[in-house]
């Protein structure tokens, strides 16, 4: 008999249910068993991808043929009685995909040898799944937009936009789309896009066919008739609907507005010193008064809180009207007759306090115009106040900075160029330390501080000894450093010459591991081995330390590479 003959061992299953939806993977597993009496020579297994499908992966390796649709599992040269196993594959169902589609793997055929003997054997599947698919339009939308801004009056223009998408996972068929206006509008005509037909007061889109996630939109504009009444509502109602009878409505509704209008009316806001607003500095407020509506505003008030952070400076503000008033903090102005069409300016200035200096902030107005028993917003404004720097930096290492004034060298370079930063810069050295007792001391000795910047600086005591040691110390102090918070930067080894150093002069391998660190963490490394050995016998005292005109070279190097990683006025980059 032949040896896969038995249909309760070699079988086809699926973890698929009677339903999938499209995007849905379907896993086929086809199990095996020789249960013949004789050897299987190279089994091969043969499987079609179901049509609607598109291949996803196998659990073993599969030789994949015309157009990825044929599957070819090459399960094993030497199939002994009894012996068996199971292949499986994995397809994505099509998306987008029609209801009602079936998934179908018919069979699977094992082709194999006995000796040189071909034989094939089909495996009858029948599994089937039937696919659940429908169009959805949950983004159907319809937008009212006044093409004059502020409120709507009469005469004006309105674009109404209508935004779809098919978002389901069928394309939709026979889409129409209906919009129902009230008759107090004048459709525009020629502004109709795509085709739509007017009756009477209604607009039809015959769209048809809607594939998936493909936007749509539609807009037509109607003006507004002159013999409206305030506070009369435009309507209008917009309709979805498919062939598959999925339907949306959505409506829009705009009111009419016929007394003063201040909507237009805007805030200036103005650092009298140029350049960055500091504390101390005056801010100059112009508020721009405009009655845009369609009648006189008669009586008003221009109602300005002084906001927090500064305080207003006496008899600064436009005398018309003008008032104080405890109650809001701030300056009231009790104005008359404001034509339609016409503005008016308001201006008063402020001082920012001093308490910003270090904390910075922003300058944010809530002014607001009271007519006709209506209160209106005018739209904030904010001016930035920069806060002043103060910045704790440490640079930590051996004698190369407990016995050299290059650490106050680079604080001065800081001070002069960022005058409107505070440096608290530390010079944390010992005289012959070595990178793994900087790490031992650095929770009490650096870590107190909370610097936002860390100068690490080890490795000419270190050289000589184990260079594996070194890397893992000073990797921990680039750890350390990091979980403060702070901006770290490591310093090569200067040069070693003349032979009081000779025993370590493999200094250079030292340098290549702190290299090697900074591109791990992603953090600057400073050459100062580059410009100190232009004139090492000017720049060094022994050969290692530094000069005072080594010390000038080490601090202008490091400040030329810190300086990269602060803003124009000083603070470290985000």
């Amino acid at each position: 008999k032949p040896n896969f003959s038995d249909k309760s061992l070699n079988t086809v299953a699926t973890d698929a249910g009677e339903s999938v939806k499209p995007g849905d993977s379907i896993t086929y597993i086809i199990n095996y068993e020789n249960s013949g009496i004789r050897t299987v020579d190279e089994l091969r297994i043969i499987a079609r991808v179901p049509e609607n499908t598109q291949f996803l992966k196998a659990n073993k390796k599969v030789d994949i043929r015309q157009d990825k649709k044929e599957l070819t599992f090459v399960v094993d040269q030497n199939i002994r009685r009894g012996e068996k196993g199971s292949v499986s594959f994995t397809v994505e169902v099509d998306k987008p995909l029609d209801n009602g589609v079936l998934v179908v793997l018919d069979k699977v055929l094992f082709d194999y040898k006995i000796k040189n003997k071909s034989y094939s054997e089909a495996i009858e599947a029948n599994l089937s799944c039937k696919v659940t698919s429908s169009p959805k339009f949950d983004s159907f939308s319809v937008e009212a937009v006044d093409e004059n801004g502020g409120y709507l009056r009469r005469g004006d223009v309105v674009d109404y936009i209508i935004r779809f998408k098919n978002t389901g996972d069928m394309n939709a068929t026979g889409v129409n789309v209906k919009t129902t206006l009230t008759d107090n509008v004048t459709i525009i005509r020629e502004s109709i896009t795509n085709n739509g037909e007017v009756l009477n007061d209604e607009i039809m889109w015959q769209i048809g066919d809607l594939v998936v996630n493909k936007p749509y939109y539609l807009s037509f504009k109607v003006k507004v008739k002159d013999n409206l009444a305030d506070g009369e509502a435009i309507i209008n109602v917009a309709l979805l609907s498919c062939n598959q009878e999925v339907n949306e409505e959505k409506s829009v509704e705009s009111k009419v507005k016929l007394f003063p209008d201040f909507s237009t009316s805007e805030v200036f806001l103005y650092d009298l010193n140029g350049g960055y607003l500091w504390a101390g500095e005056t801010i100059r407020a112009k508020v721009v008064l405009r009655n845009t509506g369609e009648k006189v505003a008669e009586s008003y008030k221009l109602i300005c809180p002084i906001p927090n952070g500064v305080t207003y400076i006496s008899k600064s503000g436009t005398p018309e009207g003008i008032r104080w008033s405890d109650e809001i903090r701030g300056l009231v102005w009790d104005l008359e007759n404001l034509e339609v069409g016409q503005e008016k300016e308001i201006t008063f200035d402020m001082r920012v306090n001093d308490d910003l200096l270090y904390k910075g902030g922003n300058i944010s107005t809530n002014f607001k115009i009271q007519s006709e028993d209506n209160e209106i917003d005018i739209p904030s404004k904010s001016i930035a106040v920069k806060k002043r720097v103060n910045m704790t930096i440490v640079a930590m290492g051996d004698s190369l900075i407990a016995y050299s004034n290059w650490v106050q060298e680079f604080d001065n370079l800081l001070e002069s160029t960022y005058p409107y930063a505070d440096y608290n810069t530390i010079a944390s050295g010992v005289p012959g330390e070595m990178a793994f007792q900087g790490a031992r001391r650095f929770d009490s000795s650096v870590a107190p501080y909370h610097p936002s910047i860390i100068i690490i600086a080890y490795g000419t005591n270190d050289a000589g000894g184990s260079l594996s040691r070194f890397a893992s110390n000073l990797e921990e102090l680039v750890i350390k450093s990091r979980k403060l918070g702070a901006t770290v930067f490591l310093n090569l080894i200067g040069p070693l010459v003349g032979p009081k150093w000779t025993g370590k002069q493999s200094y250079p391998e030292y340098n290549n591991a702190i290299r090697q660190i900074g591109s791990k963490y992603g953090i600057p490394v400073i050459d100062v081995l580059t410009p100190l050995s232009q004139d090492p016998g000017r720049y060094l005292s022994d050969g290692c330390h530094y000069t005072p005109e080594g010390a000038s070279v080490v601090a202008q190097t490091v400040f030329s590479a810190v300086r990269q990683y602060l803003d124009d006025i000083g603070d470290r980059r985000r």
